[in-house]
């Protein structure tokens, strides 16, 4: 039970988190707040609502588990309309493709994580950095080398438990950073309420970014002893998900204003143990890049691997070392962190997290819910 609510924290918890509190400085402080709210109690409703579709097929086509994409093309082929399952292909390829393009996204947020903090650190401990004040887009190139070999790994057995120490590491900057936020914290009437509405949008997005987690909840559910009680998990993880990520956005703009930056591991005082902090961040989030890597690379050769009959170990490490290559030129092209968050969040995730699901489920409950079609899929 704690396992897979843990599970759940992780998946959703990342990158996210470091920049919520500029998200919040670009909505205003209770109107983001509002917005938390609301969003914090649909998201996981959704993420219910995929898994009791998923438990419904399972009895329904007595199989033992589906991923995200199965489950989608499964829920087209079997649902309640003729014309539209000759189509489950497609649908399966719109959440590969949606899936692919966040997670991809997600390693070029961590690349330029990584440059900045590590640009951070150089720059406080040594003097000849701080005067040549190289560009981001350099420290960008040199994180590339150890992220690259680090990506020609296959197994993720040997990168889990270095994953699950950069977790430990993030939450440690996290409440750290929470703790000189709240040191410099004013009176809450000192920062506005709301700001504009393409400021909220913008919210939105960082916040749907910093809390998705969707594409987790089959495979936490599917390895669970008791999948029935996933709900009970489900509550559990995302209340601790909702407090980390309101109280660190809440008063992280509480704290810097107008001054907010990301990651906010950037408003830490340049002393001795936020430095050995943020050095060692640096160096484990290589880690969860590959990690991350994972997931979006396995979506792309699941397509492109069947071609190679011969030397597939080869034709894969190529690939790998392609697609890594592609992540840094997106991060030097557009080393915006905050940006790409927006956009993500914005676009695909909204998908992911909002549209897709729903449809799903209104495919898999159409004929039960007869009677209640506009009540049950309000949502959709």
């Amino acid at each position: 039970f704690l396992e897979s609510a843990s599970h759940i924290v992780k998946g959703c918890l990342g990158a996210g988190i470091m920049s919520i509190h500029e998200g919040y400085m670009n909505g205003g402080l209770w109107a983001s707040l509002g917005t938390t709210a609301v969003i914090g109690l649909v998201v996981p409703y959704v993420m219910y609502m995929l898994v009791i579709s998923a438990q419904k097929l399972y009895v329904r086509l007595r199989i033992p588990r589906l991923t995200y994409p199965d489950l989608g093309e499964v829920a087209v082929a079997t649902g309640p309309w003729p014309s539209l399952r000759r189509f489950s292909k497609a649908f399966r390829y719109s959440i590969d493709i949606c899936l692919f393009i966040e997670l991809f996204g997600t390693c070029c947020v961590y690349q330029i994580m990584m440059a900045q903090t590590l640009k951070q650190v150089l720059e406080s401990v040594s003097a000849g950095a701080k005067n040549w004040n190289m560009p981001i887009r350099i420290y960008i190139l040199i994180v590339l080398v150890p992220v690259f070999f680090l990506c020609m790994i296959r197994s993720l057995k040997f990168l889990a438990p270095f994953s699950l120490f950069a977790d430990m590491l993030i939450g440690i900057c996290v409440i750290t950073s929470m703790y000189y936020s709240i040191s410099r914290a004013v009176d809450v009437y000192d920062r506005p309420a709301y700001k504009s509405f393409p400021g909220l949008m913008n919210f939105v997005g960082v916040l749907l970014y910093s809390i998705d987690g969707v594409g987790i909840v089959l495979p936490v559910e599917n390895n669970m002893q008791q999948p029935k009680n996933f709900k009970y998990v489900l509550c559990l993880g995302w209340t601790i998900i909702m407090f980390s990520v309101t109280l660190t956005g809440f008063f992280g703009y509480l704290g810097w204003g107008e001054e907010c930056k990301s990651p906010i591991t950037t408003h830490m005082p340049l002393e001795t143990f936020t430095i050995i902090l943020q050095f060692l961040i640096c160096t484990v989030l290589t880690v969860t890049f590959a990690v991350s890597f994972y997931v979006p690379f396995r979506i792309v050769w699941r397509y492109i691997g069947r071609r190679y009959k011969r030397y597939r170990g080869s034709w894969e490490s190529f690939y790998r070392g392609l697609l890594t290559i592609a992540v840094t030129i997106l991060a030097v092209a557009y080393p915006n962190m905050i940006r790409i968050m927006i956009f993500l969040g914005n676009f695909f995730l909204a998908f992911i997290a909002f549209i897709f699901p729903a449809f799903i489920e209104s495919l898999v409950f159409w004929n039960e819910r007869r009677r209640g079609r506009i009540r049950y899929n309000f949502s959709f």
